[in-house]
């Protein structure tokens, strides 16, 4: 898992740049949103501003999903390009949000930040709530052969109970 120590990277220098290639199970993505079909390339630049760290943060992947009207498994891309502010907790018990607070990633420890952490969040943001194999994909329908879907099994259990009954 790529852990960086961002004080020690800061001492030195004022820009840290980096290229990782992180596995699927050092993501540990939640099964239930899809698979990662192989590693995730990700480039990092970090730069030191004032109440923490301003990071670009650019990902490329692949992720198999279900689609929520047919439930044919697809391969959707993954490309994404952010801008991010690592800031530490704050010390208050409450704080007011603002507009530009939204893209702000708390700090638990910046001696062992742990990129995968970051890249999971971007990568479950990224993802639609209910993605769809195409953007024409329409809900399959008893009258259409439905051998190579799951709704081919709830068809003939269908006709069996309406046929046997």
């Amino acid at each position: 898992m790529p852990t960086l120590n961002l004080k020690e990277i800061f001492k030195t220098t004022a820009r840290f740049s980096g290229f990782y290639k992180i596995k699927p199970e050092e993501l540990d993505l939640p099964p239930d949103l899809g698979e990662l079909k192989g590693p995730v390339e990700v480039e990092v630049q970090i730069e030191k501003v004032p109440r923490g760290y301003e990071v670009h943060l650019s990902i490329k992947g692949s992720i198999e999903l279900e689609c929520s009207r047919c439930l044919t498994p697809f391969v959707k891309d993954i490309e994404s390009t952010e801008i991010l502010r690592l800031e530490k907790y704050p010390e208050k018990l409450s704080i007011s949000l603002k507009a530009q607070d939204l893209n702000v990633f708390f700090l638990e420890d910046e001696e062992n930040f742990n990129l995968a952490d970051l890249v999971r969040e971007q990568i479950i943001l990224s993802l639609p709530t209910k993605p769809l194999c195409s953007a024409d994909c329409q809900i399959p329908t008893l009258e259409e052969p439905q051998e190579d879907t799951r709704f081919g099994v709830l068809k003939k259990f269908i006709q069996t109970i309406l046929y046997n009954s």
